[in-house]
């Protein structure tokens, strides 16, 4: 199996995905992963949540997706960020120290 090019780092974060609730389960220097109870209408996603006391915005794009089997399940979408923020890089390096 290949190993990943950046390690994932676990994390649970409210956060904001297309204007609607989701929780940021794990990062990583090029991705996030999230769960929500909705299912994006395209690929291109913009995640918000709160970093150092201050909102911090993402772009990026829907590269794999698990969709949910029960009612009470959450959709998974694995997103690649595209130009991160310092502060977004700033918190995975904290996480992975």
């Amino acid at each position: 199996m290949e190993k990943r090019k950046y390690r994932r780092l676990k994390t649970r974060q409210i956060a904001k995905i297309c204007g609607k609730l989701g929780v940021i389960n794990d990062i990583s220097d090029s991705g996030i992963q999230v769960s929500t109870a909705f299912a994006p209408k395209n690929r291109k996603i913009d995640i918000s949540f709160e970093l150092y006391g201050k909102m911090v915005e993402l772009m990026g794009v829907i590269q794999w997706a698990k969709w949910k089997q029960r009612v009470q399940s959450l959709n998974e979408f694995g997103i690649s960020i595209k130009d991160a923020p310092p502060e977004y890089t700033q918190y995975v390096q904290e996480l992975s120290n």
